[in-house]
C-alpha cells in the first residue's frame, strides 16, 4: 500500500492537481521535495543555457560589427543625392556594448586633406563630401552647381555630349576640322 500512495503523490505533484486530504509521512515527504528540486533544477538550468546563448550572439554581433584595419577608409558614391548631406554615412553599425568608443566621421570640412588621399573620390571639399568639380555632375566647376539632364561636367564646364564639337559623346572626343558632332558623332550624316 505505501508503493500506491507513493504513486498517486507523485501523479498528484505532476499533474499539480489538488491533493486530498491525506496523512503523509517523512518520505513520501521528502521523495515529493526531491521531484520539485529535480523540475526546478533543470528550469533553472534551461534558463541558463538560453541566457548563454543569448550572450555569445551578441558578442558574435559586436565583433562583427567593428571596423578592421583591413577595410577601406574612403568609399567612393556615385551621386546618390537622395541621402543627406549633412549626415555622415555609417559602413556598420555601433552597438552600445563596444568595448571602444566609436571614432567620429573623417569629414573633410574638419580634415580637409582626407579629399587628397589615396582613393578619395577626389580633392575638392563641397558639402562634407570629397569630389572632383572637374568631373562631377552635382557640383561642375565649383560646390553646388548642377549639370542640366542632358548634360556631363568636363573640365569644371557642364556641355552636352550631344551636340558639342570639344566632347562629342563624351569628355574631351573632339571632332575632326569641318566635321560636326550630331547625336554623340562626330560626322554622323
Amino acid at each position: 500500500m505505501q508503493k500506491s500512495s507513493l504513486k498517486r503523490t507523485r501523479l498528484l505533484l505532476l499533474c499539480k492537481c489538488q491533493p486530498p486530504i491525506l496523512s503523509i509521512n517523512h518520505t513520501q515527504l521528502s521523495i515529493a521535495y526531491r521531484i520539485i528540486f529535480h523540475q526546478l533544477s533543470s528550469m533553472k538550468a534551461l534558463n541558463i543555457l538560453i541566457m548563454l546563448a543569448l550572450l555569445m550572439a551578441l558578442t558574435i554581433t559586436n565583433l562583427s560589427a567593428t571596423p578592421s584595419d583591413d577595410e577601406p577608409l574612403f568609399f567612393h558614391n556615385d551621386g546618390d543625392e537622395d541621402r543627406s548631406q549633412d549626415e555622415p554615412t555609417s559602413v556598420g553599425f555601433t552597438s552600445r556594448f563596444l568595448a571602444q568608443k566609436p571614432r567620429a566621421p573623417m569629414t573633410c570640412d574638419r580634415y580637409p586633406r582626407v579629399c587628397r588621399a589615396a582613393g578619395s573620390a577626389g580633392p575638392d571639399c563641397c558639402k562634407k563630401r570629397c569630389v572632383n568639380v572637374k568631373t562631377d555632375w552635382f557640383n561642375c566647376g565649383m560646390c553646388g552647381k548642377k549639370c542640366r539632364y542632358s548634360e556631363i561636367c568636363c573640365k569644371g564646364k557642364c556641355v552636352n555630349p550631344m551636340s558639342n564639337r570639344l566632347h562629342c559623346g563624351g569628355c574631351n572626343n573632339s571632332c575632326n576640322k569641318g566635321s560636326k558632332c550630331l547625336y554623340g558623332m562626330c560626322s554622323y550624316a
